[in-house]
């Protein structure tokens, strides 16, 4: 008859602890609630001699995407309650970059919150010593530049130049919702994006929807001549080609072209980094349901 390890039975009581009860206790309105007897499970876990045993990496997953209620905050401050309470730095730095790493590989948008604060939090507070100097820079600049385009955050409302060299502040443009598009327009992809994206916004008034389509090129010529060509003049066109009005490119992380940014009523950014049909399908649900 075999015999049962202290690990494995620790693992069989750990594992039957993350199971959601059928009787729902586990699940709650609070948005920060969670089952404290399995974050001490964990914990204890984390602080075991052998926690570095093949199969937790899964296990750890398993608790964050099925247990922790998925929510930005909470999963960060699940995090730290984890990484807090490890008895020893092997298993703090362990937990850390596993949860870290986690967040950046995640095809989440709004996780890329919890890894910019994990990183302030530790990385750059924090740091256990054996970090690459370099690294942490490139992490110092990242996270001060990632935290202004956070999903739930503000949005910076800059101001930048009209084609005829006006300027105009985002802050004066109404609409419900607000589309800010960074855009080349000799961008082949931004050539079928853009109009399709004013087609979208002739369908909805002023006060549902403003469109601020910014070019981020700096020939004015091909900027103009691009929206006489697909006429768009109805909607608001913008650009800063010297950066130092506007300063946008500290505030927006603009990766690709064309890169979308979707503020609501009060200017939090509520989507980004999605693609031209994602735009269309998230604004004829919101828009078509309150209407």
């Amino acid at each position: 008859m075999k015999k049962i390890s202290y690990v494995g039975f620790f693992i069989c009581l750990f594992f039957s602890l993350l199971v959601p009860k059928a009787n729902g206790k586990n699940k709650t309105s609070d948005k920060y609630s969670v089952s404290q007897d399995n974050i001490k499970t964990f914990i204890d876990f984390l602080n075991h001699k052998d926690f570095n045993i093949p199969d937790f990496s899964h296990r750890l997953a398993y608790f964050m995407d099925s247990v922790i209620y998925q929510q930005p905050d909470t999963i960060f401050n699940v995090s730290c309650r984890l990484i807090d309470n490890c008895s020893s730095d092997k298993a703090k730095q362990w937990t850390l970059d596993f949860l870290f790493y986690r967040a950046i590989d995640s095809q989440i948008p709004w996780m890329e919150n919890v890894w910019v604060k994990l990183a302030e939090r530790y990385y750059l507070k924090q740091p256990f010593g054996n970090e690459d100097p370099g690294w942490i820079e490139r992490l110092k600049y990242t996270v001060k530049f990632k935290k202004h385009c956070l999903i739930g955050e503000k949005a910076v409302l800059f101001t930048a130049l009209t084609p005829q060299g006006d300027t105009l502040n985002l802050k004066d443009l109404s609409g419900k919702y607000m589309i800010i598009c960074f855009y080349d327009p000799n961008c082949t992809h931004c050539k079928e994006a853009i109009p399709s994206l004013h087609k979208l916004y002739k369908k909805y008034t002023p006060k549902e929807l403003s469109i601020v389509a910014f070019n981020i090129s700096d020939d004015i010529n091909l900027w103009r001549s691009f929206i006489q060509k697909h006429k768009l003049q109805d909607w608001t066109n913008l650009w800063d080609p010297d950066r130092d009005i506007s300063r946008y490119d500290n505030f927006y992380d603009t990766p690709l072209s064309p890169s979308f940014y979707i503020l609501d009523s009060e200017r939090r950014i509520i989507s980004k980094d999605i693609e031209i049909e994602e735009v269309k399908t998230f604004l004829t649900k919101q828009l078509s349901a309150e209407n």
